[in-house]
């Protein structure tokens, strides 16, 4: 899950300024890769994680003496420690670059523009100039551009085909950061019983914004699922799909109703539909008789979650929610061409 939709809600809920360090580069092993970020507040305390521990701690020392007042990184060559040394057999073998920056009032301001962004499904490219600390935040399309650094001469298709991490940027002829930020991905779940809890805490815990769905208010509520960002109360229903929970392209769906006559009524609704991944629990014979097809279509999964043999709501949560991460991560790394 991406470390900057913690630090962002942070920021946010608590109007904080402080110190943000990001992971810029990796060589070798790591436990954490370009990209990761830790925010490290006044008070001393912090949000995020930029490794397993080997780095946090010495980087919390540096800024409380007065490191990231301005722009600087930081390189931790871990390769010439063992398992018994620094790092104690973590996975961080490698070289490490963090850049650290101060989170002023004009960063903070542009922070939360980000967030905005993302809560309204749109991407954003973060550029960053590591000679002079200018930065850019921009949009594909180009509606957006903001932040310290002139974004008329940027080219942005060039930005966008960059990888995550430090980048030879031709146009400005200087080595620059690119991260991308995607909306967190959302599941939608329509079935609210006992089983499904655990699953929509692991979902929203790994970087999931969730919508529950259910015909029972007695089961679809706060109390029960108070990880979930949505819950829709109704029955399965067009008007409920398509006005009420509006399904895109970008999303995963799940039909966990236990009620066989739901499940159907579902399907037939959301199998033309263009989803990244509709997952329905139970057998594919079960399934091919909710469709009355022999043959199942190719963008059903059925059953869902990886096999790993699991036993009970927690571990079909687990097996379910590794699947979706899985099929996620491909996703992200096809879009920034790795």
């Amino acid at each position: 899950m991406e470390d900057m939709y913690e630090i962002l809600d942070e920021i946010y809920f608590n109007k904080l300024k402080g110190v943000l360090a990001t992971v810029i580069h990796v060589e070798g092993s790591a436990y954490k890769k370009e990209g990761a970020a830790m925010f490290f507040k006044d008070d001393g305390t912090q949000v995020g994680l930029i490794s397993a521990g080997c780095l946090e701690e010495d980087l919390a020392a540096r800024i409380q003496n007065g490191f990231g007042q301005q722009t600087e990184t930081i390189v931790y060559d871990m390769r010439g420690y063992n398992d018994l040394s620094w790092g104690e057999g973590s996975g961080c073998n490698g070289i490490i670059e963090v850049l650290v920056e101060p989170v002023d009032a004009t960063y903070y301001e542009h922070l939360l523009k980000l967030k905005a962004l993302l809560e309204k499904g749109i991407a954003v490219t973060f550029m960053k100039c590591l000679s002079t600390g200018s930065y850019l935040f921009l949009t594909e399309d180009g509606h957006y551009k903001f932040g310290s650094l002139r974004g008329e001469s940027i080219n942005i298709q060039e930005c966008f085909r960059l990888r995550n991490g430090k980048n030879y940027l031709s146009m400005l002829k200087e080595e620059v950061y690119i991260h991308h930020y995607y909306p967190k991905p959302r599941l939608i779940i329509f079935g609210a019983g006992k089983d499904t809890i655990p699953l929509v805490s692991l979902a929203a815990q790994t970087g999931f914004t969730v919508t529950v769905s259910d015909w029972r208010p007695g089961l679809c509520n706060k109390r029960n699922f108070p990880n979930a960002d949505v819950l829709v109360v109704g029955f399965p229903s067009t008007e409920l799909i398509e006005e009420r929970i509006k399904v895109s392209p970008h999303d995963f769906v799940l039909i966990v109703t236990h009620h066989f006559s739901k499940d159907a009524q579902l399907l037939a609704y959301l199998l033309d539909k263009n989803i990244r991944y509709l997952g329905v629990l139970g057998s594919s014979r079960r399934t091919k008789r909710l469709l009355g097809m022999e043959l199942l279509p190719s963008n059903i999964r059925t059953p869902i979650g990886l096999s790993i043999a699991a036993e009970g709501p927690e571990e079909i949560a687990v097996s379910i929610v590794a699947e979706l991460i899985q099929l996620k991560n491909q996703l992200m790394r096809e879009k920034v061409h790795l």
